[in-house]
């Protein structure tokens, strides 16, 4: 099984090839949900501090920032 950030652990997104993601890189925000299957990870469920709403990224376009937080932090 491949390394995963943790739930609620701070992260920044990163440049990548998918254009549609372009415009938060370099945001910062919480993983809430993780998308994997037999072992394998596909990506994250951020929720970026300054969105409303989740986003997906894939496993390659979130670094983690060393930040754990906590639940209530973003409820």
């Amino acid at each position: 099984m491949e390394n995963k950030i943790n739930f609620y652990q701070e992260v920044e997104i990163l440049p990548s090839n998918n254009k549609k993601n372009e415009k938060y890189v370099g945001k910062k925000g919480g993983i809430m949900g993780a998308s994997e299957e037999d072992g394998f990870l596909y990506g994250y469920a951020v929720k970026l501090y300054d969105e409303e709403y989740l986003l997906y990224f894939d496993k390659g376009e979130v670094v983690a920032t060393g930040k754990q937080l906590k639940q209530e932090d973003f409820y």
